[in-house]
């Protein structure tokens, strides 16, 4: 017959068992992201490159986490690399035929993840299997990668950018055209300040005045001339007068008998 404090050990033993037992199953079901009770579906996308996604990167709809990359393989038939995507099946009414799956990076640390472009929701919901079309590149990282070989001319701009500064900074020249610079501006202000000053003081009482005269005398002057008024009125308004001018300047027989008849009106004058 067993003793009373072998009963009692028993039982403890079996409340200890029992507790640590129900305390295991506890943290299994919490920490294993209540895998037992949620149904997933597996879709696949192929990507030239991953960019450093790895299994276990999260798979993101719409910026809400909906699953996991569950594995990363080869393809045998190209050089491509076909992402196996686990989603939780709640989310798939979600993913419609048209959908498109993108790279992105995460975080400052630049963790990558996987990002799901919800398609038309009037198509037909994907099924398990399906493979999503792969979106054009939006992430920096991303379209430097896939355009390598025109990211080597931007380098090359920043090369030539930095020789062409070192250059002008070379013997001081970078100095001297800011003193130019300084020296132009300088010169212009005061060029500026002295026609400010020239017109404040042509607007000014006195100079507004003789302004005023000088307009009207040579509207005068011009009206003069215009109606044939004195020499130069003559002159301009006589056609005769030119042709006489012309003929005088000129060569020939008509320059000779401008000239015989100012010879002759010259000694009558003088015999008189």
């Amino acid at each position: 017959m067993e003793s009373p404090q072998a009963s009692t050990q028993l039982k403890v033993g079996i409340f200890l068992t029992v507790g640590i037992v129900t305390i295991l199953l506890s943290i299994f079901f919490l920490g294993a992201d209540k895998a037992l009770f949620t149904k997933y579906t597996r879709l696949h996308a192929h990507f030239d490159q991953v960019q450093g996604l790895a299994s276990g990167s999260v798979v993101s709809l719409s910026g809400v986490v909906a699953g996991n990359v569950e594995e990363i393989k080869f393809i045998e038939e190209k050089n491509a690399l076909d992402v196996v995507m686990r989603i939780d099946s709640k989310f798939l009414p979600r993913i419609r035929e048209g959908s498109q799956v993108e790279i992105r990076t995460q975080g400052a640390l630049g963790d990558k993840f996987v990002f799901i472009i919800p398609g038309n929701p009037m198509s037909n919901p994907v099924r398990e299997g399906s493979i999503l079309e792969v979106a054009p590149a939006t992430d920096i990282f991303g379209v430097l990668s896939e355009r390598g070989s025109e990211t080597s001319k931007i380098f090359d701009i920043i090369d030539e950018l930095h020789k062409m500064v070192k250059t002008i900074n070379s013997g001081n020249r970078m100095q001297h055209m800011f003193e130019n610079l300084d020296s132009a501006s300088q010169k212009l202000s005061q060029a500026s300040l002295n026609a400010d000053k020239f017109l404040t003081s042509m607007n000014g009482k006195d100079g507004g005045e003789k302004m005023r005269q000088s307009i009207e005398r040579l509207n005068s002057i011009l009206t003069k001339i215009d109606r044939g008024d004195g020499t130069l009125g003559a002159l301009i308004n006589d056609p005769s007068l030119h042709n006489q001018l012309k003929g005088l300047m000129g060569g020939g027989s008509k320059r000779d008998s401008h000239i015989k008849s100012l010879m002759r009106t010259s000694i009558e004058k003088a015999d008189n």
